[in-house]
């Protein structure tokens, strides 16, 4: 067991050695052994075919008088021959004429015959051979002969053969095995030094040492000087790099402390300017909801203005909530604990129907997503995915969505499905992008931020997020959650 589990080279040069030697003799001694069977069995029933061409020409005077005694005598004959089991002379008409037997007890069952106008065949049967011989006189068939042996001789014959080429073989194999014994270590002995060398600079860091060229100028000499030159170049780039090394460090940590400070300010006024601007905006909302209820409807002029005033302080409300989910996303400190997302689903889902109780929508949420996360930005999550899809099947007849999970070896694959307008699957990579959306706003309306809202989030929780969809077919966004705890 020890050599067939042996890791150093020497052993496995020596166990190489053996399983292709090995390998070769057997399939040589195999080979070798078949050919013999196959010789000695076509040296059988050669001689059999001559022994049956033999009795049927003495049997043909036999025949055409029909001289049964004679046939017989002719047959009794093949007691010269010891593999020759019983014998058969038929008439043309399939009737039996004559047969021998060299044992009384054996009683000759043909179990196979000659075709017609088929001069001769054999055929195995066990450990017997039956061999078949047509009977012709002047061109005309007067009759078969069968000739049953045994292959006792050709076992035997294959035995010794087997035996001696044994021998043979594994003499063989001790040769090839004392050679590669003998002429191993000139292989071994160069690599076993490289190997040492190897573990001292890995082990004491110590890349001084070199390895000992041997003598030979060979694959392995050259494997050793190039392993020495390039100790020779890790001792130039180790004093350069520690030159260099606590410039290096310094530099990084200044710039880390600059780009922290920059993220920090630009987070900060990223919110200060979402914050403040809801002030001002909800001001003009107040304001052109009271101009929407004074101005008289017949202005129509009037009236459009002031729709496209409310609308555009709706818009610029939803991308300010948006910007603040964005900041939000990105900046929070996750507090994760077990959440229902199937229930978050739900009232979410129950939320939209709630906003337009008019729409006739068939939507299922899949029970029994538990996952551990921030339950406030996993609800933002959501809502992103479950109002897009809300939206995007507004002009569907038929509309349908599905929330769902599906479990595989590396977690659960949590998914929201639409049957609504979808998008082109070559623009998908923009879909995560900011401000960047697939459809006009005349179409459907939004602001282009909710997905990479939902991107971020979900890349915190070491998850990923992708859709699949195709146009006028719907869309079905999935994403994942790492199961352990910390921010990735």
């Amino acid at each position: 067991m020890r050599f067939w589990n042996a890791q150093s080279i020497a052993g496995r040069l020596t166990r190489m050695s053996v399983m292709v030697s090995g390998t070769a003799l057997l399939l040589a001694y195999f080979a070798f052994l078949a050919y013999d069977l196959y010789t000695l069995r076509q040296d059988l029933v050669g001689s059999l075919s001559t022994e049956a061409a033999i009795v049927g020409a003495n049997s043909v005077t036999a025949l055409l008088f029909d001289d049964e005694q004679a046939a017989e005598n002719t047959l009794a004959a093949l007691r010269q021959s010891p593999q020759v089991r019983w014998a058969v002379v038929v008439r043309e008409d399939g009737t039996r004429f004559a047969q021998y037997t060299r044992d009384r007890s054996i009683q000759p069952i043909l179990t196979e015959q000659l075709r017609p106008r088929q001069a001769w065949g054999f055929w195995t049967h066990g450990a017997n051979i039956l061999l078949g011989s047509r009977i012709v006189f002047q061109g005309q068939q007067v009759g078969v002969v069968y000739l049953l042996a045994e292959t006792s001789r050709i076992k035997y014959g294959a035995l010794q053969f087997g035996l001696l080429s044994a021998v043979i073989l594994a003499l063989c194999f001790l040769i090839a095995l004392l050679i590669t014994s003998a002429t191993r270590n000139l292989i071994t002995a160069p690599l076993t030094g490289l190997a040492e060398t190897a573990q001292i600079v890995s082990r004491e860091r110590d890349y001084s040492v070199r390895a000992a060229l041997p003598a030979s100028s060979d694959e392995i000499s050259f494997l050793v000087q190039s392993f020495n030159e390039m100790l020779d170049q890790i001792q130039e780039r180790d004093r350069a790099l520690e030159l260099s090394r606590s410039i290096l460090e310094q530099r990084v940590e200044e710039r880390t402390a600059e780009l922290t400070e920059a993220n920090k300010e630009l987070e900060a006024f990223s919110y200060s300017v979402a914050h403040d601007l809801r002030g001002p905006l909800q001001h003009i909302n107040n304001i052109a909801f009271l101009l929407q209820a004074i101005v008289d409807p017949s202005r129509t002029q009037e009236r459009e203005l002031i729709d496209k005033l409310f609308e555009g302080g709706t818009r610029m409300s939803a991308l300010i909530d948006d910007l603040l989910n964005l900041s939000r996303a990105t900046s929070t400190p996750l507090h994760r604990t077990t959440i229902d997302l199937s229930h978050m689903a739900e009232q979410i889902l129950h939320g939209l129907s709630l906003e337009e109780p008019g729409r006739k929508i068939r939507y299922s949420v899949a029970k029994g997503a538990q996952v551990i996360a921030d339950e406030g930005l996993l609800h933002v999550v959501l809502q992103n995915l479950l109002g897009n899809a809300w939206k995007y099947t507004s002009k569907a007849t038929d509309a349908e969505i599905d929330f769902g999970f599906t479990d595989g070896p590396e977690g659960a694959t949590y998914f929201v499905r639409d049957n609504g307008a979808g998008f082109d699957p070559r623009h998908a990579d923009r879909l995560f992008r900011p401000f960047q959306r697939l459809h006009s706003q005349s179409e459907f309306p939004g602001t282009g931020v909710g997905l990479t809202t939902a991107l971020r989030i979900i890349a915190r929780h070491g998850g990923k997020i992708w859709a699949s969809s195709e146009v006028g077919k719907g869309a079905t966004f999935y994403f994942t959650l790492a199961s352990e705890d910390g921010e990735r």
